[in-house]
């Protein structure tokens, strides 16, 4: 039996946005290879990432091929980072520490500030309840090293903070039902490296390819929410030849390890639906369109939308006509630099 020692197909990924789904992110990672499970890490009682998940792969060899891929790549306002889940220790324990009695007005900056002074803080959380939108008075740091969580709790507890009128009150995260993390999950998770600056997780090469913008065949549809356009390309006819004219298929193979057998055997050739991450911003429906059609008939292209942010969240959804046509996509603009990012494309599961 393997020992967790000598586990290489279980990865640990951190920086997640706060808004990506587990179908999102378990898409992501299928584009590499076939996944046995893949896992968010969420509050138990609001349900709130904690900005890191866990996946584990059929295979070594596609465990790190996610590493060389995915890791250090730009998801919305996240740099992901992708290792190998260490199995934990006792000197990498108690890492998480639980806050109450926070300044009502604190946000996650004052509480970066106040605890900043004792290591490099991982990630940080000020509750908000959801109905009120108003701070629940706790949160929670993680820090890099148990050493470091150890000195903010030494330093700060039944201590009162800047413009606080209560002690605050410091634990460790998993001394605490509530706020238990399943396993040893906060164990691993690590600092925020700075973004690569020789690393690449695809080959270079190959044009960048804006999307050339040309009036709507179809016109927009409105989407339920009235506010947004989801673009039809079955309205009407279009003319754009030559849109794509180079040939992938040995990259994507020797690279990514993706061709149509592997597709047709990990989806059963039952989904016709295409996950796109790494679109970036400021790509619309009508460019994903664009892209996709010389492989096949689109049938519907979505751009997930941050309406607060007014722009794309840099991933979407492109459903084509057959399953054949979204693997003959997938094969052809997996990796392919669109905008100047490599796209990573995967069935919706």
């Amino acid at each position: 039996m393997m020992s967790k020692e000598e586990n290489k197909t279980n990865l640990i990924v951190n920086y997640l946005p706060q808004t990506l789904t587990e179908e999102e992110f378990r898409s992501i990672f299928l584009s590499i290879g076939p996944i046995k499970n893949s896992k968010i890490v969420r509050d138990k009682v609001t349900g709130n990432s904690f900005g890191f998940g866990f996946v584990e792969y059929e295979s070594e060899t596609d465990a790190q091929r996610a590493i060389q891929t995915l890791d250090g790549l730009p998801l919305q306002t996240k740099r992901l980072k992708v290792a190998i889940a260490k199995p934990g220790s006792e000197n990498i324990k108690g890492c998480n520490i639980y806050v109450r009695n926070l300044p009502k007005h604190y946000t996650e900056k004052e509480l970066n500030e106040m605890f900043g002074k004792y290591g490099k803080i991982v990630n940080s959380r000020v509750m908000i309840d959801l109905q009120t939108k108003e701070s629940k008075t706790v949160g929670f740091v993680l820090y890099d090293t148990k050493e470091e969580a150890d000195n903010a709790i030494a330093e700060l507890n039944n201590k009162v903070p800047p413009s606080g009128t209560l002690p605050l009150l410091l634990k460790y995260a998993d001394d605490s039902k509530k706020f238990r993390q399943p396993g040893q999950i906060q164990q691993q998770v690590q600092q925020q490296p700075s973004p690569p600056q020789q690393q690449q997780p695809f080959s270079q090469g190959y044009a960048s390819f804006g999307g050339p913008r040309f009036p709507s065949p179809g016109g927009p549809m409105r989407t339920p929410a009235g506010n947004r356009f989801r673009f039809n390309p079955i309205g009407g006819p279009t003319n754009n030849p030559g849109l794509l004219n180079y040939n992938q298929n040995s990259f994507v193979t020797n690279n990514l390890g993706i061709n149509a057998q592997g597709l047709k055997q990990e989806n059963g050739g039952s989904s016709n639906v295409i996950f796109c991450y790494n679109i970036g911003n400021d790509t619309t429906e009508r460019e994903l369109w664009t892209l996709f059609k010389p492989y096949g008939t689109v049938l519907k292209c979505n751009a997930l939308w941050d309406a607060q942010k007014n722009q794309c969240k840099g991933y979407g959804f492109v459903t084509m006509a057959t399953w054949q046509e979204a693997a003959h996509a997938i094969q052809e603009l997996n990796g392919y630099y669109f905008k100047n990012r490599p796209l990573s494309l995967s069935f919706k599961t």
